[in-house]
């Protein structure tokens, strides 16, 4: 009875070795990208230029009243788009077009990441929709949030 335990033991022993291994080296092989000297993938772009809009606060359409608050940064896809989102007319418009999208949505949008990253593609979409394209790129490659409440 104590050598089928054993051996029973030893298999088992040996299949999670196996299994583990294998995993391991599968891992290596097919999981992993490639990684450059200094740990960070090869295949991520640079950030480009931030352009501040500094600081909104935005009544929602909720039933009771409530508000939005955050910091609004822009990251152009060029030095040339960074022009572009500077100009003093544009920026209006791009302010509108942000008070306009934000307006739309209820306070429980915000209660999560996800809600926020959503709120962050449209801004991008209705933004780039109204600007020209640069080089034939998108003027905005994305909307980022230095601080974001809820209220």
């Amino acid at each position: 009875m104590l050598k089928r335990i054993l051996l029973i033991a030893v298999v088992a022993l040996i299949a999670l070795t196996l299994g583990a291994g294998g995993g391991y080296f599968m891992g290596l092989r097919f999981g992993a990208e490639e990684r450059s000297v200094t740990g960070v993938s090869r295949d991520l772009e640079r950030p480009g230029p931030i352009v501040d809009f500094g600081d909104f606060v935005i009544n929602l359409a909720d039933k009771e009243p409530h508000l939005v608050n955050f910091e609004l940064a822009l990251e152009a896809s060029s030095t040339k788009s960074e022009a572009v989102l500077t100009d003093g007319g544009w920026r209006s418009h791009i302010r509108n077009e942000v008070l306009l999208t934000v307006k739309d949505h209820i306070a429980d949008d915000f209660r999560s990441a996800e809600g926020i990253m959503e709120l962050s593609d449209d801004m991008k979409r209705r933004i780039n929709a109204i600007l020209p394209s640069v080089e034939g790129k998108v003027a905005v490659r994305r909307v980022l949030f230095r601080k974001f409440v809820t209220q």
